[in-house]
């Protein structure tokens, strides 16, 4: 957003296209969030027939001095993150990123709320894409004893303590009070020192090599010195050339800073990394500025904050956990509807470097990872689908069918010769053979005690294809083809096969045919 080289560029542009000129005609935009504390007919009358005098600025406010006999009222108006001047034939306010995209020589330019028409053919504009600014109209015959003038601390440009020494004391009286105060947090702190923003603050704490996150108590007279002077070196030489940043030293972090908090290097091609720092986000050169004297937190934050910029093993493991916790949460949904670990949150790119006050908010480019949803799969005629988060098998084991697959009903001849055997009743199906000649567990038994631990309530085992457990009218077989042994499904698959060969009516090991299994009860809850 425009910081004070911006805003001072501008007030020099309003003095050089329209110091001592009449208003003829103010045209003011209906728009109650940019014209603040005011109407638009009031600032109207206030403007036309006033000859505007000078241009004054403090911090990042600007106001203009009217021919009222300084009694006021004055026109004050605040940039915000993309308002600024245009002056016909002139210039336009220029800042890195700007939303400002206005001709000087086209006029209307685009998102006007405030359009002066001068003597003698001069056009000035106020414009504000976002409408973060504001103008107000500030009574009585003193400016800066109005809100919010007067809440502001010392310009960093005109007022800045001339020495280091007393710089240092004005810094260590104001943090008395406030021990962990980080010095990113206090030179943003407009009631302290009105002027420096997000860019200004990372490239002074560069030039004079403090980490943002370092404590202003902690620091010695040799940092207070390389600050002061930081101060005064980044404010002046970026006002003396007006704010354009094309004539920026190229060792300068500004020209490097500006990647939504992607990895990038210096002119020397040191990394850059990014943290937070009193609600902005801070670019800092871990290779120059070093976090001293805060303690192990201090260190192992920093730590910190540079593996997950690298992607280290603490960012893997918060991302696992995270992924497992997501798995866990869809597992008990259980109902295969979107819940909150299917949504993905983004924020709106771009601005993640702009300085902002009160209501404004800085813009981050970060995305949550996709979190896997539930599968679904198929059950059979009138039982609840039942989800699942297990992946599909690859290579030679995709071929086969799966394990636990539904029995399949028998019918024809098969049927009949079956009945025929029983008695007229279907016999129960055999289960899968595995390796060894040991039968395979069927999935229906897994999934009924799956069912049992969660507490729910049900008339038979489920996955079965007779009401209770009887096989009545009905027959099934393993469709599931068992894979190799020494396989993980093979293992689970081998420590059950005993009670799935009893309760199947199959063989055990060895041939031997196993006695018959009771039913299950009809209703209540099914038993594990």
């Amino acid at each position: 957003m425009p910081e004070l080289p911006e805003v001072e560029a501008a007030r020099g542009l309003v003095e050089l296209g329209c110091k001592g000129k009449t208003i003829l005609v103010a045209r003011v935009a209906d728009d109650e969030k940019v014209i603040n504390g005011c109407t638009p007919d009031e600032l109207r009358k206030a403007l036309e027939g006033r000859t505007l005098l000078r241009a004054h600025r403090k911090g990042k406010y600007m106001w203009l001095e009217l021919d009222n006999g300084g009694k006021g009222p004055w026109v004050m108006l605040h940039f915000g993150m993309t308002g600024g001047i245009v002056v016909k034939g002139v210039g336009v306010t220029k800042y890195k990123r700007a939303h400002l995209e206005s001709d000087p020589e086209s006029w209307p330019p685009r998102f006007t709320k405030l359009e002066l028409e001068l003597q003698g053919g001069g056009r000035l504009a106020y414009v504000d894409s976002r409408r973060f600014g504001r103008i107000k109209l500030l009574p009585g015959p003193d400016p800066l004893a109005c809100e919010p003038l007067c809440r502001l601390g010392w310009d960093v440009l005109l007022q800045l303590p001339p020495t280091a020494a007393q710089f240092g004391q004005v810094v260590r009286e104001r943090v008395v009070r406030a021990p962990s105060l980080r010095i990113k947090a206090l030179l943003l702190d407009q009631e302290f020192c009105s002027g420096i923003g997000n860019w200004v603050a990372d490239e002074v704490l560069y030039q004079a090599r403090i980490h943002p996150e370092q404590t202003a108590t902690s620091l010695d007279d040799g940092s207070m010195a390389a600050l002061h002077a930081a101060i005064r070196e980044v404010v002046g030489l970026a006002v003396r050339v007006e704010a354009d940043s094309d004539r920026f030293p190229r060792d300068w972090l500004f020209h490097y800073r500006w990647t939504n908090k992607k990895a990038s290097q210096d002119a020397s091609g040191r990394a850059i990394h990014f943290v937070t720092v009193g609600s902005r986000t801070s670019a800092f050169v871990p290779a120059v500025q070093q976090l001293k004297g805060s303690g192990a937190a201090g260190r192992a934050k920093a730590a910190a904050a540079k593996e997950a910029e690298e992607g280290g093993p603490a960012a893997k493991r918060k991302r696992t956990a995270k992924k497992k916790a997501t798995a866990e949460e869809e597992e008990e949904d259980g109902d295969g509807r979107e819940t909150s670990a299917d949504c993905r949150d983004s924020d709106e790119g771009g601005d993640d470097v702009d300085d902002v006050d009160e209501e404004e908010e800085e813009d981050d480019d970060e995305e949550e990872e996709e979190a896997p949803t539930a599968k679904r799969r198929k059950a059979p005629a009138g039982k609840a689908a039942v989800p699942t988060t297990a992946r599909a098998p690859r290579g030679k084991a995709a071929s086969a069918k799966p394990l636990a697959a539904a029995a399949k009903p028998v019918r024809g001849k098969a049927a009949a010769a079956a009945g025929a055997v029983s008695g007229g009743k279907p016999a129960a199906a055999k289960p899968a053979r595995i390796a060894g000649g040991r039968a395979a567990r069927p999935a229906a038994k897994e999934e009924s005690e799956d069912e049992a631990e969660a507490g729910g309530e049900a008339d038979g085992e489920a996955g079965t294809v007779a009401e209770g457990g009887d096989a009545q009218g009905k027959k099934g077989k393993a469709s599931a083809k068992p894979k190799q042994a020494g396989s993980q499904r093979a293992t689970r698959a081998k420590a059950g096969t005993t009670i799935a060969a009893v309760e199947s009516g199959g063989h055990a090991a060895g041939g031997q045919k196993a006695a018959p299994a009771a039913p299950a009860p009809r209703k209540g809850r099914a038993k594990k």
